[in-house]
């Protein structure tokens, strides 16, 4: 709660008078007086100097003049933001979300909004990041959570998180039993279960494998599909090596089912992103939440 006491003394050192401070205030002239000797007496300074043209403020008055009118604009912003999310945090925020982060990161952190949230509705689309910036440009959601790039004008995207993007196979496969890290050549003549074009994950592999001279689309292509899940279980018979995102695969290393291949000169990290409009920072519901996302990744690990 703001001190009454500054807002009189800022309003006294505004007018240097006061009968006009006290006028300005609706309050009494000795009330004003009084105000000010409390605040004087509370930091052993003289505020206020009187002399020929009248009231001044003393050095100690100015500094605390400063301070009022900062104190002042931080006390109008917090309740401008606490009276915003009174009303915002109620009702449905529209969201889509690319797969990795839809099946593998959101169910836990939504799940903790919900609890503590309980008026309003999260509606999630999940889709690749091609589809999940196309459902923003449309208007369709009000924020966007990708993996890897994406570049249209009208968007603006920030990270929150980083992620990594391993190669993996099933323990029986020939390549896991080498005991050793990977060649590129390795990566070059195997077969592959891969992402779809068009997802986030499909990008930035390609875009490491072009950085180390691989060309993606001599690959051996087995499979592509959008689903993660379904790349983890056709690796897992032994048909090929897959991509997958670290988020993805925390069951399957625990258990054994799958095991991460290190490939000598190759390391392919990406940003988690949130994606909005362009333009100011979004307010509301979809600010408050934005706020949460970057909240609950600073506690993550991966």
């Amino acid at each position: 709660m703001p001190d009454y006491r500054l807002h009189v003394f800022k309003i006294a050192a505004e007018k240097l008078n006061f009968t006009s401070a006290a006028r300005a205030l609706h309050i009494s002239q000795p009330a004003v007086t009084q105000h000010i000797k409390q605040l004087e007496e509370h930091y052993g300074q003289a505020l206020f100097v009187r002399g020929a043209a009248g009231l001044s403020l003393t050095a100690s008055g100015q500094v605390l003049y400063e301070h009022a009118l900062r104190a002042e604009a931080v006390e109008a912003e917090l309740e401008a933001r606490l009276r915003a999310d009174e009303s915002a945090l109620r009702g449905t925020l529209k969201l889509a979300a690319s797969t990795t982060i839809a099946q593998y990161l959101l169910p836990r952190w939504l799940g903790a909004f919900a609890q503590t949230h309980s008026q309003v509705r999260l509606d999630l689309r999940m889709g690749n990041t091609e589809e999940v910036g196309a459902a923003l440009s449309a208007g369709r959601v009000e924020l966007g959570l990708i993996e890897g790039f994406y570049a249209r004008r009208e968007l603006k995207s920030q990270k929150f998180l980083e992620d990594e993007i391993v190669v993996v196979a099933a323990p029986s496969h020939p390549l896991a039993k080498k005991n050793r890290r990977l060649s590129l050549a390795d990566l070059a003549a195997a077969p592959w279960v891969l992402r779809e074009p068009g997802s986030g994950t499909r990008e930035v592999v390609e875009r490491a494998l072009k950085r180390v001279r691989i060309n993606p689309k001599k690959l051996h292509v087995v499979l592509e599909t959008w689903s993660s899940e379904t790349i983890k279980g056709l690796v897992e018979t032994g048909v090929g090596l897959g991509f997958l995102s670290r988020l993805a695969l925390r069951h399957e290393v625990e258990t054994a089912a799958l095991v991460e291949l290190p490939v000598e000169g190759l390391e392919i990290r990406r940003a988690l992103q949130i994606l909005r409009s362009q333009g100011p920072p979004p307010n509301g519901l979809a600010g408050y939440f934005a706020d949460f996302i970057f909240e609950m990744a600073r506690d993550c690990s991966l």
